[in-house]
């Protein structure tokens, strides 16, 4: 028994022991930073595309700016994007809703007039008998919605304003995130004095790194 209990809390100790290596072990590596690196070039060289295009899927104004660092065009997306829906709002809330009977060519034969649950048909003549009667096909007509009022040009504006400062903030933010990483990596890859380049040569079978010092 008291073997199995020492067993038991073996284990237990190997068990934690690997969890801390393997917790160590992804950590994310620290590399040395150039001294006159400001924080904000640090965040911009390390902004990643993938994670621009993620955001770009969540309907919150300017979020793509915001990641790349521009939280001034963000906010102004933020107030173009709202003033947008309030132009929709406007637009919508002066539209006054109207169903009307449409005309019709043919005789109509009406049931319930003047009710809520009025219907209509159209007599559609089919056939004359010999004795001049005339029988009718029934066709069932509906009220046409149309709607009066309104100003579709703040629609339109509106429409202009929520969509076109979505794909401003999508393309334009994820060009943003682009152009600060290369601008970043060029102005402090160009004090590097040395350069890694890894080779493989296939026939070979070998792999090696080449280290090129710049004098």
């Amino acid at each position: 028994m008291k073997n199995t209990i020492a067993f038991f809390l073996f284990l237990c100790v190997a068990f934690t022991q690997s969890n801390q290596q393997s917790e160590i072990m992804s950590e994310t590596p620290l590399h040395p930073i150039p001294e006159e690196m400001t924080y904000e070039e640090y965040q911009d060289m390390n902004r990643r595309m993938n994670i621009g295009v993620g955001l770009a899927f969540i309907p919150i104004p300017g979020i793509v700016h915001r990641y790349a660092g521009d939280k001034k065009t963000a906010k102004k997306l933020s107030y173009v994007t709202l003033g947008g829906l309030l132009s929709f709002a406007a637009s919508a809330s002066g539209s006054v809703e109207k169903k009307q009977w449409p005309e019709s060519d043919y005789e109509l034969f009406i049931m319930n007039a003047g009710l809520d649950n009025e219907t209509r048909y159209e007599k559609i003549p089919v056939e004359i008998a010999v004795n001049d009667s005339v029988t009718y096909a029934l066709k069932q007509i509906y009220k046409r919605v149309t709607h009066t009022g309104g100003n579709p040009f703040l629609g339109l504006i509106g429409f202009v304003a929520v969509f076109g400062s979505y794909y401003y903030d999508v393309f334009h933010g994820l060009k943003m995130i682009h152009d600060k990483r290369e601008a970043a990596r060029y102005k402090y890859g160009k004090k590097l004095q040395y350069s890694v380049r890894p080779s493989f040569e296939p026939f070979a079978s070998r792999a090696k790194l080449n280290l090129d010092i710049y004098f």
